[in-house]
């Protein structure tokens, strides 16, 4: 009976499916710069698509420890900010603590901009103006780049830029610059 088992055993874990590239990704850390719930759309986006991730719009720079990786969303949202009780200060003082950290440890930072011209002005702006030029990498909606404010700081930077056309797009062009 021991030895019908352990063929069993056996077949069942060489006939078990290897996990696919994304699945042995270790998670990337996605957070918020700004608390717009952007960050929560591009998580679920990510999520779908079978990138790992982990998801805090109040991340730490403790959260980067074991990270290859973070997407930071920019875009402010007020109601945001008092659902977190956080300020514009504070969030903006959050924001470049990460990026320092994520510079110090090696950690990808990837900035991510998918609220369109709607979280490109106002309070938003200086999220933007923040995370933009210290990035790694950039990933936009087309619609949120039409000024080609993005274009500019990719360029006077050396930052990879990806403009993509439709959001279920960004999942994907974050991927492809994962680590």
């Amino acid at each position: 009976m021991k030895a019908v088992t352990a063929l069993f055993l056996g077949l069942a874990l060489l006939t078990t499916p290897v996990a696919a590239p994304a699945q042995d990704r270790e998670a990337v850390l996605v957070t918020s710069s700004g608390q717009a719930l952007d960050a929560f759309t591009i998580k679920t986006l990510l999520a779908r698509a079978g990138t790992p991730n982990d998801y805090d719009a109040h991340a730490e720079v403790d959260e980067l420890a074991g990270r290859t990786a973070v997407v930071i969303a920019m875009g402010a949202s007020i109601k945001g900010f008092g659902a977190a009780g956080v300020t514009a200060e504070t969030e903006l003082a959050r924001g470049q603590e990460l990026v320092d950290k994520a510079r110090a440890e090696g950690v990808k930072v990837i900035g991510a901009h998918i609220g369109g011209a709607d979280r490109r002005g106002g309070l938003s702006e200086q999220f933007v103006e923040l995370i933009a030029p210290q990035s790694d990498a950039l990933v936009v909606v087309a619609w949120g780049n039409e000024d080609g404010y993005f274009t500019k700081v990719a360029e006077e930077n050396g930052i990879p830029l990806v403009v993509v056309d439709k959001l279920p797009e960004v999942a994907g062009a974050i991927a492809g610059l994962l680590p």
